[in-house]
């Protein structure tokens, strides 16, 4: 009877064995195919490291967060832009990010209209919000009449104010200092931003950028330990390592070199 018992629990291990998939984790494949197209939150597994930032993000207005490629800080923050968003229905989610391609290779102009050329620059960040909604409820708001989902460039923030939102400002460090000041001015009521980078991946080759750093200067500065200090209430950091990389070991390798050497 014991060794039944035993192996039925190695089976149901087996079955609930976790997977990867785009930086979130679920019991198993069939889950994220039964829910794929229901409306609510999907269950997903956080790491501590991702609850401990999103504890910081409950208790600022603004907070900073930077780390390397696959550290899970972009399913940790849209996770918790997602559960406001589903408590209240005035609530919007609203990213922005500047549409910068790598390096010198250029793919040209692109012609159809703003949203066909903004589109390869958002799929990644659509794609999660679809993981940890559905498709169906993902498109359904960002073309309803509320467009309570949007996707944005810095052009199309000057005069805007945005209250009841949760703002992502994604890929901070590609943002220019200006145009990040702009944005942080944007701020209404109730509403909260969060500002996403790593700053070892400025692909563009000007000197011009770097506006999450330049921004973090203002409103941070380093004590005697060499931790930073928020110089203000209501403001707050975190910080992923190379470690908490939630890809493949051979990418927490490359993290780490590049880090030691980084690219000149």
């Amino acid at each position: 009877m014991g060794t039944k018992i035993q192996r039925s629990k190695e089976n149901r291990h087996r079955k609930n064995q976790t997977f990867e998939k785009n930086g979130y984790t679920e019991s198993s494949q069939q889950t994220h195919n039964k829910y794929k197209d229901t409306f609510g939150i999907k269950d997903i597994t956080l790491s501590n490291k991702q609850k401990d930032f999103q504890d910081v993000l409950r208790d600022n207005i603004l907070t900073f967060v930077e780390g390397p490629a696959g550290v899970g800080k972009s399913l940790a923050a849209f996770h918790y832009a997602v559960q406001k968003y589903m408590e209240e229905p005035s609530t919007q989610i609203i990213v922005i990010r500047t549409p910068v391609e790598a390096g010198s290779d250029k793919i040209g102009f692109l012609p159809s209209d703003l949203k066909d050329k903004l589109e390869p620059h958002f799929s990644s960040t659509k794609l999660l919000l679809e993981t940890l909604l559905s498709p169906d409820k993902v498109q359904a708001d960002m073309e309803g009449r509320y467009k309570r989902i949007q996707f944005l460039i810095p052009n199309y923030a000057i005069g805007a104010t945005w209250d009841n939102a949760i703002i992502c400002i994604d890929e901070a460090q590609q943002i220019q200092p200006l145009i990040m000041k702009l944005l942080l001015e944007r701020i209404g009521v109730n509403s909260k931003v969060i500002v996403m980078g790593d700053p070892s991946q400025v692909y563009v080759g000007t000197k011009d950028r770097h506006g999450m750093r330049d921004a973090m200067s203002k409103f941070f500065q380093v004590d005697d330990g060499g931790e930073l200090q928020a110089l203000y209430p209501d403001i707050g950091y975190f910080k992923f390592e190379a470690k908490d990389c939630m890809r493949s070991d051979i990418v927490k390798t490359v993290i780490e070199a590049y880090s030691k050497n980084p690219v000149k």
